[in-house]
């Protein structure tokens, strides 16, 4: 059995069904899955909870993937979007739903922030409601079409604002100069940490690592959010041709493996 606080993200697993990826997750030793919007509404949530639960797996996060709100009537739109991914998530026990803010077309930066509140505001309430966590996370600049949020402390700032959680996908933010101060304050508001490596000299995305092989130091960041008082879980997200090629199964051993002895290092007291 791996460290009890790590999940997978079944965007790791793009080959086969949900059936396939959980059977991988399991097989691998992982205490949760991170399941996508569209491998569930392809079996329909009742199966997809049962296929989870008969696999003693628990639902870490579940990916909605971008919000949008350039207009009202788009925001609108979108919270019915969102709303049925909140009934779904319910239903197979995610803990939380992960998503991006969607763009900011031609809207200023703190403009976009303020439609981005309001127009999510129904969705907040209804996951509220539904007892499930709306996570927003950061992406890299190369996504400006799927979000705002790219440094850790702009997350933070965002979240806020909404009054929403938030998920630290490390890869996306790990070089921010600030980022031992933004990991202390975005841990309250935070529902899921996803851990990737990256490379020197990768330039095409997706080009995400097994932890411990890239140049993040992410036994520090990890260490980080553990001491700052997280203890959620540790969703493994990676992806690209040094997966492929090494072969995804073979990589999330490795991957969990290593992140496992970071883990255990800190549940013992770290240095």
């Amino acid at each position: 059995m791996l460290h009890p606080s790590i999940s997978i993200n079944s965007l790791c697993i793009l080959a086969g069904s949900l059936k396939t990826r959980v059977d991988m997750i399991a097989r691998l030793g992982a205490k949760a899955i991170s399941p996508m919007l569209e491998e569930v509404e392809e079996i329909g949530a009742n199966t997809a909870a049962s296929l989870i639960r008969d696999a003693t797996l628990d639902v870490a996060t579940f990916t909605h993937r971008a919000f949008g709100y350039a207009t009202a009537e788009e925001g609108r739109k979108q919270c019915a979007r969102l709303n049925r991914s909140i009934d779904i998530a319910a239903t197979i026990g995610a803990q939380s739903i992960t998503l991006t803010t969607g763009g900011r077309d031609r809207l200023n930066w703190a403009d976009a922030v303020e439609r981005f509140a309001q127009e999510i505001q129904p969705s907040a309430e209804h996951a509220r409601a539904a007892g499930v966590a709306l996570c927003v996370e950061p992406t890299s600049h190369l996504y400006a079409d799927a979000s705002i949020a790219h440094r850790l402390s702009d997350l933070v700032a965002i979240c806020r604002r909404a009054g929403i959680g938030l998920g630290i996908d490390l890869f996306a933010c790990w070089f921010d100069s600030d980022i031992e101060g933004s990991i202390a304050a975005a841990v309250p508001l935070c529902h899921v940490v996803q851990v990737s490596d990256y490379v020197a000299g990768d330039r095409g995305l997706p080009c995400r690592a097994v932890p411990g092989d890239g140049m993040m130091p992410l036994d520090r960041l990890v260490s980080a959010i553990a001491r700052a008082g997280y203890a959620g879980y540790f969703d493994l997200e990676i992806i690209g041709p040094r997966i492929d090629t090494e072969g995804v199964e073979r990589a999330l051993s490795r991957a969990a493996i290593w992140l496992g002895s970071v883990l255990d290092g800190e549940s013992k007291g770290g240095d």
